[in-house]
């Protein structure tokens, strides 16, 4: 009987060790740092015109792994953009169906969060690691634009298909890792892209807790989302912690 519980207490300790090898959990949080350039409605109004706020913007990403064959990884990942400004128009701009006439002061609201649910497989797992999957990108905005006569309010709620790719190189016995991950998407008139490009430093490797620093840009070329026309560049510094079990 001893003997019995013995083995069976050393077969559940090689099941727990086996799982916590084969079963992994990833997530960043950070504060991404933008600038906006490019056009906004169908009159291809300048964005920097609108004197746009640029705080900082929260992100935040979590990735469950596990070892079940053919089933793929899943990652959510939600970005809070949201920012305001104003302008005195020195032509006509069209917003939707509203025209704000020359010399009116406008002010603007652009809120374009969103929520990524990404499935992924590891394609590689070892000092480089590579993943490929695709995403579902879920818009929860809008574009709001203001003048003492009119007003005008674009909802953006659609949701976008895009391909997803992660590459990793870890820095052997440095505790450092270079990253570069990303969507893109080209559908049904929109092309949209969003790539983040940042290094990784293990500085608490006892429980695989790291600072990560980058840059990540944001274009967007929309035609058939909504009714936001846009041909917009958002870009800037990005600054996050991450925490790997």
């Amino acid at each position: 009987m001893k003997k019995s519980a013995i083995a069976l207490c050393a077969l559940l300790g090689s099941a727990t060790a086996n799982a916590d090898t084969v079963l992994g959990f990833d997530a960043s949080i950070g504060a991404w740092l933008p600038n906006y350039n490019g056009d906004i409605g169908k009159d291809d109004f300048n964005v920097d015109e609108l004197s746009l706020s640029e705080d900082h913007i929260t992100f935040i990403q979590a990735a469950l792994e596990h070892p079940i064959p053919l089933v793929p990884n899943i990652m959510l990942a939600h970005s809070n953009i949201d920012t305001d400004g104003s302008a005195e128009l020195q032509s006509t701009v069209t917003f939707d169906d509203e025209t704000f006439q020359i010399g009116a002061t406008i002010n603007t609201d652009l809120d374009l969060t969103h929520t990524d649910a990404t499935f992924y497989y590891e394609i590689l797992d070892n000092w480089v690691n590579l993943d490929l999957g695709i995403t579902a990108r879920k818009y929860d905005g809008e574009f709001i634009a203001i003048s003492e006569d009119r007003a005008e309010n674009i909802q953006l709620t659609g949701y976008l298909p895009m391909a997803y790719g992660m590459a990793r190189f870890d820095l052997p016995f440095s505790g450092w890792s270079i990253i570069a991950q990303g969507n893109g998407t080209a559908y049904r008139g929109d092309t949209l892209t969003d790539f983040t490009a940042k290094v990784r430093w293990d500085f608490v490797p006892a429980v695989d807790l790291a600072i990560e620093a980058g840059y990540r840009v944001m274009t967007l070329n929309l035609d058939e989302l909504d009714d936001l026309q846009s041909d917009i560049e958002i870009k800037g510094a990005y600054i996050g912690l991450n925490l790997h079990l």
